[in-house]
Parts: structure tokens; sequence; C-alpha cells
């Protein structure tokens, strides 16, 4: 008798404009995106509103780590907005998260591992009761 598992496609359709990518749903890119979202949007809070090179640097690293290598500039080509291209990244970190919430990888299921192998690793402390 065999047991016969169908394996599960571990990735989520965006599409922006005209342009398809998909996000990789692999731990290690769902790692990736929690880095990359938060250190993007962080980062573009603080750009001058007049420095549009560093504003195109920092949301190019975004997109390129959570939709891979290229993808900003295709998005730059259809959109030669960088208020649009920033609208685009806050629209898609927040559809990718509903999107992980939604199939149990949420950043919530993320904390819970942290938390219980933090506690797992915890030293015990031997000497509790002497005085």
């Amino acid at each position: 008798m065999v047991i016969k598992i169908q394996t599960k496609q571990t990735g989520i359709p965006v599409e922006i404009g005209e342009l398809k990518f998909t996000f990789d749903t692999s731990d290690e890119s769902i790692k990736n995106y929690y880095e990359a979202g938060q250190k993007t949007l962080k980062e573009m809070q603080n750009v001058e509103d007049d420095d549009l090179d560093a504003a195109k640097e920092i949301l190019e690293k975004g997109y390129d780590l959570i939709l891979g290598k290229g993808a900003f500039k295709q998005i730059y080509k259809q959109t030669p907005s960088l208020i649009e291209v920033t609208q685009y990244f806050m629209q898609l970190a927040e559809g990718i998260q509903e999107k992980l919430s939604g199939i149990g990888k949420g950043l919530s299921q993320q904390d819970k591992a942290q938390e219980y192998l933090r506690h797992k690793n915890k030293p015990k402390n031997k000497n509790k009761n002497k005085k």
C-alpha cells in the first residue's frame, strides 16, 4: 500500500498592473518578507522628500527581495512615479500579510515558534530554592 500525499504550490500570485509575479511562501522567503518589508517601510519614513535616488534604492531592495530580482525595475517602468510605486508596495505588504495569515503562516505563527524556542532553550535555574 502506498501513501500518496499531494504537494502544495509554495507561492501567492501577485499582479501589479499588467505585471505578474509570484510571492514564494517558503520559510526563507517569508522570513525575508518580514525583514525586507519592515526595513523598507522604516527606511522610507526617514528619506528626505527630495531624495528620489535614496527612495528608489530602498524600494528596489524591498521589491526585489519580496518579488524577485528585477521586479522594481519592471514596476517602475510600468508606473514611473515613486509616490505610486510606494503605494503599491504598501498594498503588496498588506496583501501578502493577509494571505499569509489566511494560510497559517502569518507573523503570529512565527512569533509563537520563536517564543517556544526561547523558553525551550532557556537555562534552568537549579539554585532557585537556595537562600
